[in-house]
């Protein structure tokens, strides 16, 4: 799969003309109110505040790197078959599942980034390889992430294996048409657990989240922040950003430097990173761009000199 790109999604999810009062099937006040409404969402409930660890990852170089890849048409490959992450890379696996039953693990050292990012990756492969929405592994990651901070992020490898395996589980189960059976995801574990596994650790992540389990993540705020370009923007131009700009995003998921960082704010810089690209730049001009960023400002609090936005 050619990571990024979803064109169709794009103008399928919008449905015609984008622009003006009226946006495809909704008004531009709805769609202000909807990211007013999960601006407020990322900042309470979806809320994740994780103690940085010595090992959190400087994403700058490695996301800036692989975005400009993404503009020269640089693709991700994933494998046919997914291959779940080995127990033994990195983190210890003691106890944390015995006779069918978790075993409470919280005295442990914290989760490091690598051994979070293996599990990302995975997960992608996942959801590519069963041909599921890359936004689940967003979902799950958000699941996952809040749950280790109410352990404040300290687990052994077994348990953040289940921990992933089970957010994932959650995230294709309430945001996906298709489903997976559960047997299917547990023999993805390769014999590390099983189907009674899953279902005890997700009772046990749902209560811990208090049932909140639809994040708004990157890619949806991305998706509802470009419905304010202006409609000076051709069809195509906008697909283009929108294909750049969700690679951009998906990148961020796999990185530990952006789980403190409202999704908001990474859609975001996501977009500006692709206006700077010097298609867009020649394609859209300045006052076209200053109007959109001035209605981001305007409309979502959101503007290009905050301190989270790269």
């Amino acid at each position: 799969m050619v990571a990024g790109t979803n064109n169709a999604f794009y103008s399928q999810y919008h449905e015609g003309r984008i622009g003006g009062d009226i946006i495809g099937n909704l008004t531009r006040g709805c769609v202000i109110d909807r990211l007013s409404r999960m601006r407020h969402q990322e900042r309470t409930v979806y809320n994740c505040r994780i103690t940085p660890t010595a090992t959190t990852s400087n994403c700058s170089a490695t996301t800036k790197a692989a975005a400009a890849g993404a503009a020269v048409g640089v693709v991700t490959p994933s494998p046919p078959t997914p291959s779940f992450p080995a127990a033994s890379s990195g983190a210890s696996t003691s106890n944390s599942v015995s006779g069918g039953a978790i075993v409470d693990d919280s005295s442990l050292s914290q989760l490091n980034s690598s051994w979070r990012e293996k599990i990302c990756h995975w997960s992608f492969n996942v959801v590519d390889h069963f041909d599921l929405s890359r936004e689940v592994v967003a979902v799950s990651m958000s699941l996952f992430d809040r749950y280790l901070a109410t352990r404040n992020n300290k687990c052994n490898g077994s348990t953040a294996l289940l921990a992933s395996l089970t957010t994932l589980h959650i995230a294709i189960k309430v945001h996906e048409v298709r489903k997976i059976k559960l047997t299917t995801l547990a023999n993805l574990s390769r014999g590390q657990f099983g189907p009674k596994h899953i279902e005890e650790m997700e009772w046990k992540i749902l209560n811990s989240l208090n049932w909140h389990i639809h994040p708004p993540t990157s890619m949806s705020f991305l998706s509802h922040l470009l419905l304010l370009l202006p409609p000076q923007v051709t069809d195509s131009s906008k697909e283009d950003i929108y294909a750049l700009s969700r690679y951009i995003t998906e990148l961020s998921v796999c990185d530990s430097s952006f789980v403190e960082i409202y999704p908001s704010a990474v859609a975001f810089s996501a977009i500006l990173n692709s206006l700077e690209d010097r298609r867009y730049r020649r394609l859209i001009p300045t006052g076209v761009r200053e109007q959109f960023l001035r209605a981001i400002a305007t409309h979502v609090g959101l503007r290009h000199d905050d301190e989270h936005v790269l």
